[in-house]
């Protein structure tokens, strides 16, 4: 009896260490984590920490603009912008995350508020993105970072 006691508490307590390393939240890695860590310094209006996401022969393609490449113009890039403009709210929707090695690629869908710093309107834009960090060192950084904006809705068709 002493020894079905002793296994049924051990058994218990495995099964309940099992639950609770369960339960703890992973860590995102990859482009997952990248993702993240930018919209938090976009969030705060940090360009240099936005900047620092990139790998030194990085490249970003903004709706609307050409292939900035390296990261010092990417931190250029993002310098300008963001002394213009706080951003208000990004949403990332619809993602899909696959990581193999040292490799991770991220797809879906993002919906970006901003304001102007010298007063206006708020301005929604939406698109799609495309992003692949690579690790080095422990560290993941974009290599590539496309995102494209949706085009305008389509005219509503006149009255007859």
């Amino acid at each position: 009896m002493k020894k079905a006691l002793v296994v049924c508490v051990i058994l218990f307590a495995s099964l309940a260490a099992g639950v609770a390393m369960a339960a703890d939240p992973v860590a995102p890695t990859g482009a997952k984590a990248v993702d993240a860590a930018w919209t938090k310094a976009m969030l705060a209006g940090d360009a240099a920490a936005a900047a620092a996401l990139y790998a030194d022969d990085a490249v970003l393609v903004l709706p609307g603009s050409s292939a900035i490449k390296g990261k010092k113009a990417i931190a250029e890039v993002y310098e300008g912008w963001l002394k213009d403009v706080k951003v208000a709210d990004i949403v990332l929707s619809d993602t899909h995350y696959r990581t193999a090695g040292h490799l991770s690629a991220g797809w879906g869908q993002w919906k970006m508020t901003t304001v102007p710093k010298a007063g206006g309107a708020a301005k929604m834009e939406t698109g799609t993105f495309c992003a692949v960090a690579a690790e080095k060192d422990g560290v993941w950084k974009y290599v590539s970072d496309h995102a494209s904006g949706d085009p305008p809705a389509p005219a509503p068709a006149p009255k007859k």
